[in-house]
Formats: structure tokens, sequence, C-alpha cells
């Protein structure tokens, strides 16, 4: 049994921008379907302990993301951080990145993926190539690509949070300025 807190992640859904892209995702990263992680593209991951999420946090989250404009980006193609994942290529990104790095700043005690200093591309993550099944780039290239690109009007940010460990809920949305 693990010590470490239950976790939040600040997230783009994507699951409603194209059905066939989201089964291919289902497909090449399986242990997402038990997590409950839907498709989606990362904003922050962790972010507060699901424990220290109350009303003010979730204030604070509603009025930064009413502040930013609705996303609109198309997955362009699949690229990959070797050894770790292979992702879809949000473009144009400028938008994305921005809303990124200012979630980033507005809570530094919270840096991406546990690393201070650290500046991820914007990615929607299609496989784990440790993942059970060894899915390989080569996999996903061959079975994303031909679905590309493919269009993603993301009009509100998601909470997830887990309630155990590895497994998530929705816990709320934040529009974007409309």
């Amino acid at each position: 049994m693990s010590s470490r807190p239950l976790e939040t992640a600040l997230t783009l859904v994507l699951e409603h921008c194209d059905d066939e892209l989201s089964s291919a995702h289902r497909e090449l990263y399986p242990e997402r379907i038990h997590e409950n992680l839907p498709f989606s593209l990362t904003l922050l991951y962790p972010w507060l302990p699901a424990g220290e999420v109350d009303d003010e946090r979730l204030d604070e989250l509603r009025a930064f993301f009413a502040s930013r404009p609705v996303l609109d980006f198309e997955l362009v193609r699949v690229a990959d951080m070797p050894g770790a994942v292979a992702y879809a290529v949000p473009e144009p990104d400028d938008e994305l990145r921005a809303t990124m790095r200012a979630l980033w700043a507005l809570y530094p005690e919270c840096p991406p993926y546990r690393q201070p200093g650290s500046n991820p591309p914007p990615h929607a993550t299609l496989a784990r190539y440790a993942a059970e099944g060894n899915v390989t780039f080569a996999d996903a290239r061959a079975r994303v690509e031909p679905l590309l690109p493919v269009r993603c009007l993301v009009e509100e940010a998601t909470l997830l949070e887990e309630h155990e460990p590895d497994r998530f809920r929705f816990r709320a949305s934040f529009p974007f300025a409309r």
C-alpha cells in the first residue's frame, strides 16, 4: 500500500474531439481505462494533493481559467519522448503553452511532473512504452497518424482527482472565457 497522498491533475479532456482517436488511445494505453483517465492533454500534473483542494483553491482555478481564451488546436502528428511515451502533437500551441506556463507560475510549488524548472511540451499521451503490452512508437504512429489531423476545440479545463491510488474521478470543470 502506497503512503503517498492522493493526487490531482489539471487537464483538457479530448474524448469529445474524435471518437476513433479516443478508441485508439484506449487500445494503445489500456491501463488508462482502469485508472479512469480519458484521452486528454495534461496542463499540470501533479497539482495539489487531493486532500488540500478546498473551495478557495477551486475558486482560484475558476478565476484563472475564466481569464484564459477557449483553446482551439489540431492534433497533427505523433511524436515521442524516447523511452517514455508516444503522444499527439497539438498545433498551433502558442495559447496552449501560454496557459500551461501561467498555471505553472501560479503554482510554483507544483512543478510539472515533479521536475522543477522543466518545460514539457504540450502533448496528448497515446501510449506508455513501459506499459503492459509493450506498445512501440511505430505501433502508436501506425495506429494514430492515419486519423490525424483532429481539431480540438476545448472550452473548459478539468480537475481530476485520485479517490484511491491510480484511480481517478472527475472533481470539477472550469470554463474558459467566452
